[in-house]
């Protein structure tokens, strides 16, 4: 894959700012023949300004470009103007230069930091489709790194490098051109050393390459590791491993510290190969030069000229073995990049779909069956109906396929066989704008932002006034321990509201389901973090509200689904029975074991 990774995200994302690169391509490019310029101007300098016996008509001099560019029609040419001539027009070539380096370098480096912008942004949106096949794969540590980590990379190349490429390029091209003008068989033999440079460079660059894919793992695996262990950090006190939680720490980070290293020792072996590479050729044309001014073939002007424009080549050259360095790591990052780009959202809307109206009438689970890898099968061929207005609960031991079951109707992943319908539309025939706005989900894990109280509530409802949110908050009971907060509604809770007790996460989760005011609403666990008379309380919140609504109940509580319309129990992966609580008991099965054992732990309380 290589550089095609790289190659590839070049062309998507700077393809879209196509015009302004090509305006900072053709400014550095006229900089750098201005450099070529500024270099040969060593000539003029020795031969035609500072020696005192200088033919300052002859061909090749000052006066001779002068007259072929057709400046002796508005300058008056000869030997006094020449102390003014050189000096002003090496100042206005670097004046010139200057020019056009500073748009061509802001113009490419712009276009570079947003083609990396864009990229990043793709990426997490991307990342923000994804099921949990994704996240089986990729754990949010490694997610972190590869969109924070691997993308600095990129941005460094892409940016930064870029421009340096891009000039780099144009000198050497203008200043090998400038060479051969002046001596094509001294250039030519400059060029022996060439492949001693190039060889080595390119087993470098492999070495680098796949240094800086294994140090970019080892950050993500050091990033997954940061995570687990300080969203964990209560456990890992309370049962006294931090010291085995450094240990590990320590391990993964000096075994990252070693990858860098390595990736260290390629990169400081390339400036030291060219230097001497160098040497070499420049003590080879010293050599020979010599017996050339003797011989009256050169004189000091033209051979120092030369000279000081085979010593400018190393410059460019030297940037861009530097410039190599860093674009083998951004080829790692750019493959990894390209690895989740490419990988196939399970969960996509239909290029005709159609916007789902109102809800209005019911919910249909027809064959439905569901496994999460192939071969094995969490639900199997299910059916079940819930008509509007009813609260069905759903039953079950560990592992049957409840939250499974609920979680198929939003299209957080999709059905593996049947289908499920909404008034009749299959869900994978409606724009999910339109399925996901009518329905609102409480789940067991609370996720609550690092905001205000008020903006947790009103997530996604960015249209809510201050009244409808205390309005939301008072039906689930959170009204009271909001207001006594040091900024009341305005109290940031800090990341995943750690400052709150498990029941106080829990009621702003249900307050902004609330708000939402959905057509569906699914409760899977809403209430488990509430103490016995904040639960009681909410379930008649919840229950006075959802009159009138369709709702899917998860809950292993009997006071939760004592009256739901209708009770589902499932049974690997398929409904065992099915009906109200007073016929369910009458089977005396797996729901009458269910309510004894609720009632066998309610005592022991």
């Amino acid at each position: 894959m290589g550089l095609k990774a790289l190659a590839r995200i070049w062309k998507i994302y700077l393809g879209r700012y196509a015009a302004r690169f090509a305006g900072g391509f053709g400014f550095i490019a006229m900089a750098s023949l201005l450099f070529a310029v500024e270099v040969y101007m060593i000539r003029f300098i020795f031969d035609d300004l500072l020696s005192p016996n200088a033919d300052v008509s002859r061909k090749g001099s000052f006066w001779y470009w002068s007259e072929r560019l057709g400046v002796d029609r508005i300058l008056t040419l000869d030997k006094e103007h020449l102390f003014t001539y050189i000096p002003i027009t090496l100042v206005l070539i670097f004046l010139f230069k200057g020019v056009f380096n500073y748009f061509g370098k802001y113009w490419m480096d712009s276009v570079g930091l947003c083609a990396i912008t864009d990229l990043r942004q793709d990426l997490y949106a991307k990342m923000l489709r994804q099921g949990p096949d994704f996240f089986e794969v990729y754990p949010t540590g490694t997610l972190i790194s590869r969109l924070l980590n691997d993308i600095e990379r990129m941005k460094t190349a892409v940016s930064e490098k870029l421009t340096e490429i891009a000039t780099a390029l144009f000198q050497l091209v203008a200043l090998i051109v400038s060479a051969f003008l002046q001596d094509w068989r001294l250039t030519l033999l400059s060029f022996v050393t060439v492949p001693l440079v190039v060889m080595p460079l390119a087993r470098f660059s492999k070495r680098l390459r796949r240094a800086s894919w294994k140090s970019q793992e080892e950050m993500a695996f050091l990033a997954d590791r940061m995570k687990e262990t300080l969203s964990g950090v209560k456990i890992v006190q309370m049962f006294r491993m931090e010291k085995r939680e450094e240990r590990q720490f320590s391990e993964t980070n000096h075994s990252l510290l070693r990858v860098n290293l390595k990736a260290t020792r390629i990169m400081a072996l390339t400036t030291p190969l060219m230097e001497m590479v160098g040497a070499l050729a420049i003590a080879g044309i010293l050599y020979y030069g010599h017996f050339m001014i003797l011989q009256g073939r050169a004189t000091i002007g033209t051979f120092g000229a030369f000279m000081a424009t085979l010593y400018a080549m190393y410059v460019p050259v030297k940037k861009l073995s530097q410039a190599n360095n860093i674009v083998q790591q951004a080829v790692a990052a750019a493959e990894r990049s390209v690895e989740l780009l490419d990988w196939e959202t399970k969960v996509v809307e239909a290029p005709d779909a159609e916007v789902l109206p109102p809800f209005s009438r019911e919910i249909r689970y027809e064959a439905v069956s569901f496994g999460y890898s192939e071969g094995q099968r969490v639900l199997d061929g299910l059916d079940m109906s819930i008509a509007r207005g009813q609260t069905v609960a759903i039953v079950g031991s560990s592992g049957a396929g409840k939250t499974t079951l609920v979680n198929l109707l939003p299209r957080l992943f999709d059905v593996t066989a049947g289908r499920i319908l909404v008034d009749g539309r299959d869900i994978r025939k409606v724009t999910l704008k339109s399925l996901r706005s009518q329905i609102a989900m409480v789940t067991q894990e609370t996720v609550l932002f690092n905001e205000s109280v008020a903006a947790n509530i009103a997530y996604g409802q960015s249209g809510a006034t201050r009244e409808q949110i205390e309005e939301a908050a008072k039906k689930a009971l959170a009204h009271d321990f909001i207001s006594a907060m040091p900024k009341g509604y305005e109290t940031v809770i800090g990341e995943g509201g750690f400052a709150l007790s498990g029941g106080e996460r829990q009621r702003l989760a249900i307050a902004r389901a609330l708000l939402k005011d959905p057509p569906i609403l699914i409760l899977d666990e809403a209430t488990s973090a509430l103490d016995s008379e904040s639960e009681y309380a909410v379930q008649q919140a919840l229950f006075n509200l959802l009159e009138g609504r369709t709702t899917l109940v998860i809950a292993h509580r009997l006071a939760t689904i004592l009256h739901a319309h209708h009770i589902v129990v499932l049974a690997n992966g398929r409904i065992a029975e099915a009906g109200t609580h007073e016929q369910l008991l009458k089977l005396n099965g797996l729901y009458a074991q269910f309510c004894e054992l609720e009632f066998r732990l309610h005592q022991a309380t």
